[in-house]
C-alpha cells in the first residue's frame, strides 16, 4: 500500500494540465495617424502585415529591419488579404467604382513581394476573397472556382478557402464544397490545425467548435471568439470578450485545448481590448490588434501548473 501511495504521489504532478504564460508583451513602432488592425504573420515569421480600420490598405512591418512599408493602398483590401505558403506572394479583393453611378466592381489581385509586381486575377460583379492552396492563389468568379492546377493539393487533404453564404468553404482534392458541421449555422472564423487533422469555427449562434478538417464529429466548447491555433496545434488562442449587445466593452487573450477542458486566461492585464490573434508559425508569439489601435506582439511560454 505504501508503494502505490508514493507512486501516485509522485508520477501525479507530472499529469497535470499545462497552461500556458504570458512572458512579454510589445508595441510595435506605428505611426499613430491611423488605428491598425488584423495583424498576420508571414511564414517565416519575420514580418507583420496588417491594414487599417477601414481596411483601406495592406502594410507590412519587418521585425529584423524594424521597418514599415505600404504594400497597396487599393480600397477594401485589407479585408480577408492572404499569404502564399512560401511567403513570396500576396493576395487581396479591391473594390472600384463601376462606370453607372453606384455600381461597385471587384478585382482579385496578387502580388509578388521580392519584386512588387502585381497582376490582376480576376474583374466582376462578384469576386470571392482570394486564398492560397499552397501558393497558388485560389478563387471563384460567381460560382466557378478559378486558380487549381493539378497536383496543387495533395489527396486527401483539405484547405480552407473561407467563408461563402455563411458556410465554410473547403477545398479537398480539388474540389470546393461548403460545408455546415453544426446544422443551419452561420459561420466565423475557421482556422485548420498545423497538421491539417482538425479544424476550428466558429457558429454565430452556438459558438466555437472542434471538427474534422471537412466538418465531420464536431465538439462545441462554449464561446470563444477569433480562435487560432498555437503552431504546435496543442492550444486554441482565443479572445475572451464581453460586449453590451453593441459595442465590445472588454477583451482579452486566452487559451483552451482542443477538447475544451483546460483553459486560461493569457493576458490578465491587458493593455487594452485585444483582438483578433494570430500565432506565429515559427515561434512562440501570437500578434493581435486593440481596439485603440495598436498592434502588440506577445511572447508566451507552456508551463505545468
Amino acid at each position: 500500500m505504501r508503494v502505490a501511495i508514493a507512486f501516485v504521489l509522485v508520477v501525479f504532478p507530472l499529469l497535470s494540465p499545462a497552461q500556458l504564460k504570458s512572458l512579454k508583451v510589445e508595441t510595435l513602432p506605428l505611426e499613430r495617424s491611423r488605428s491598425w488592425s488584423q495583424p498576420r504573420w508571414s511564414p517565416d515569421g519575420k514580418t507583420i502585415f496588417f491594414t487599417a480600420s477601414d481596411f483601406d490598405g495592406i502594410w507590412a512591418y519587418s521585425r529584423v529591419e524594424g521597418k514599415t512599408v505600404q504594400i497597396t493602398s487599393d480600397r477594401g483590401s485589407g479585408y480577408g488579404f492572404s499569404i502564399s505558403d512560401d511567403g513570396s506572394r500576396i493576395a487581396w479583393r479591391r473594390t472600384l467604382s463601376g462606370p453607372l453611378p453606384g455600381e461597385r466592381l471587384q478585382e482579385a489581385v496578387v502580388r509578388n513581394i521580392a519584386d512588387g509586381t502585381s497582376s490582376v486575377l480576376a474583374s466582376g460583379k462578384s469576386i470571392s476573397l482570394p486564398s492560397f492552396v499552397r501558393s497558388d492563389p485560389v478563387y471563384s468568379v460567381g460560382d466557378q472556382l478559378q486558380g487549381v492546377t493539378a497536383g496543387v493539393q495533395p489527396a486527401g487533404t483539405v484547405s480552407i478557402l473561407g467563408i461563402e453564404e455563411t458556410k465554410i468553404a473547403i477545398l479537398r482534392d480539388g474540389v470546393k464544397s461548403l460545408i455546415d458541421p453544426l446544422g443551419n449555422g452561420s459561420y466565423l472564423w475557421p482556422s485548420l490545425s498545423p497538421d491539417g487533422s482538425k479544424l476550428v469555427a466558429c457558429e454565430m449562434d452556438r459558438g466555437a467548435f472542434v471538427a474534422g478538417p471537412d466538418g465531420s464529429h464536431a465538439v462545441r466548447i462554449g464561446r470563444r471568439d477569433a480562435p487560432v491555433w498555437t503552431r504546435d496545434g496543442r492550444w486554441l488562442i482565443f479572445m475572451a470578450d464581453t460586449d453590451d449587445g453593441h459595442a465590445l466593452r472588454s477583451s482579452e487573450l486566452a487559451y483552451v485545448s482542443p477538447d475544451g477542458n483546460v483553459s486560461g486566461v493569457l493576458t490578465p492585464q491587458s493593455r487594452g481590448i485585444e483582438m483578433y490573434p494570430q500565432c506565429s508559425p515559427v515561434a512562440d508569439a501570437i500578434v493581435c490588434s486593440t481596439l485603440e489601435g495598436r498592434i502588440l506582439v506577445i511572447t508566451y511560454s507552456e508551463a505545468s501548473r
